[in-house]
């Protein structure tokens, strides 16, 4: 009888979130797991909570899904408008995200921001 691997919470936030991905990209962890050239239970152990992921697979499985490595342990760190910022954001040069960030710090101030 197999059990749940108890880990830091950031973990269960890592599976809800490739979950998420893997809905969004429109696959199923099978076919991921296939792309990452993964095993093809590894993925799903890891989603059900059976096993774990090495670092260098949670690295295939977020370049499969074209996620950022850093949005993984973030509650809602996976939704398409995020996705779609992350990856407008990381085409950017460095002075045009300079100009973004002071844009939206700009409309933040005048109460043109997201509501609180």
């Amino acid at each position: 009888m197999a059990t749940e691997i108890k880990q830091d919470p950031r973990i269960e936030t890592a599976r809800l979130n490739i979950r998420m991905a893997i809905v969004l990209r429109r696959t199923d962890a099978t076919n991921t797991s296939r792309e990452a050239g993964l095993s093809q239970n590894a993925l799903g152990s890891f989603l059900r909570g059976k096993s774990t992921l090495s670092f260098l697979n949670v690295l295939k499985v977020c370049e499969v899904l074209d996620i950022p490595l850093g949005v993984l342990q973030n509650k809602d760190g996976i939704t398409p408008a995020r996705i779609r910022l992350y990856k407008m954001l990381e085409g950017l040069p460095e002075h045009e995200l300079d100009a973004a960030l002071a844009a939206t710090q700009s409309a933040d101030n005048s109460g043109g921001g997201a509501p609180a």
